[in-house]
C-alpha cells in the first residue's frame, strides 16, 4: 500500500513539475505577439520618420518652385513697368511709374528672402532625412534579427509545449482518479498552481507552517494522502528529512 501511494505521490509531483513548465511556456507564448508588435512598431517609427522627412522635403521643394515662379513673374512685371515708364508724357505719370517699380522691387526682395530661407530649410530637411535613413539602416537589421529570434523561440516553445502536454496526459493516466481529482481541486484554488508539497522537519513547504506532530508521524507511514491543515495543499513526507 505504501509503495503504491509513494508511486502515486511521485506521479503527482512529476505532473505538477510538468504543468508548471507548461504554464511558464504558455506565459512566454502569450507575450510573443506583444514582443513582435513592439519590434514592428520600432521599424514603423523609423520608416515614419523617413517618410515624414521626405514629405516635408517635397513640400519645401514645391514651395521653392512656387516662389521662383512668383519671382520670375515679378521680374517680368518690373520689366514691363520700366518699358511703360519710357513712354509716359507727364511728371505725375512718371512718378507713379517709379513708385510701381519700387513696390515691385520690394516684393521681389521679399520673394528672394523667402527663397533663401526656403533653401536653408531644404538643406536642413535633407540632413534630417539622411539622419533618419542612417538610423533606420543601422537599427532595422538588428530589429529584424530580434524578431526572428522571438519567432524562433516561440516555435521551439510550441514544440516543447506539445511534448509536455503529452507527458502530462501520460502522467495523469497513471494516477488514481480520486488522487487526481484532489490534486485538481487544490490546484484550482492556488494562484501559484502548487497543489502538492513536501514536509521537511515538520514544516509544510507550501506555507512554511509546522504541521501537528501526530499528523507528521502519520505522514511518514504513507498510508493515505493528507492535506496541510493550514494551506490545504497535498503534503507528503520528504524522505530526506532526518529530523526524527
Amino acid at each position: 500500500m505504501a509503495n503504491e501511494l509513494r508511486e502515486q505521490i511521485s506521479r503527482l509531483v512529476k505532473l505538477q513539475q510538468t504543468e508548471t513548465e507548461i504554464r511558464k511556456i504558455q506565459h512566454l507564448l502569450s507575450q510573443v505577439e506583444g514582443r513582435t508588435q513592439a519590434l514592428d512598431a520600432q521599424l514603423a517609427e523609423f520608416a515614419a520618420a523617413v517618410e515624414s522627412g521626405t514629405q516635408k522635403l517635397s513640400d519645401l521643394a514645391k514651395t521653392s518652385r512656387e516662389l521662383d515662379g512668383e519671382l520670375k513673374q515679378n521680374e517680368e512685371r518690373v520689366a514691363k513697368s520700366q518699358e511703360k515708364l519710357r513712354a509716359v508724357k507727364t511728371n505725375k505719370e512718371y512718378q507713379s511709374g517709379l513708385k510701381e517699380i519700387d513696390d515691385l522691387r520690394a516684393i521681389g526682395s521679399k520673394l528672394e528672402e523667402s527663397i533663401l530661407a526656403c533653401m536653408e530649410q531644404i538643406e536642413t530637411a535633407k540632413q534630417a532625412v539622411a539622419e533618419h535613413r542612417s538610423r533606420m539602416d543601422r537599427h532595422a537589421g538588428l530589429i529584424r534579427e530580434d524578431k526572428e529570434a522571438v519567432l524562433k523561440e516561440a516555435e521551439d516553445a510550441r514544440a516543447r509545449l506539445q511534448q509536455l502536454e503529452a507527458a502530462a496526459t501520460e502522467l495523469s493516466a497513471g494516477i488514481a482518479a480520486n488522487a487526481l481529482a484532489l490534486y485538481r481541486r487544490v490546484k484550482a484554488k492556488k494562484a501559484d498552481g502548487v497543489a502538492i508539497v513536501p514536509v521537511f522537519a515538520t514544516v509544510c513547504r507550501g506555507c512554511n507552517v509546522n504541521i501537528p506532530p501526530q499528523m507528521y508521524n502519520e505522514l511518514q507511514r504513507v498510508d493515505r494522502l493528507k492535506n496541510c491543515p493550514n494551506c490545504d495543499r497535498i503534503i507528503y513526507w520528504d524522505q530526506e528529512d532526518r529530523s526524527e
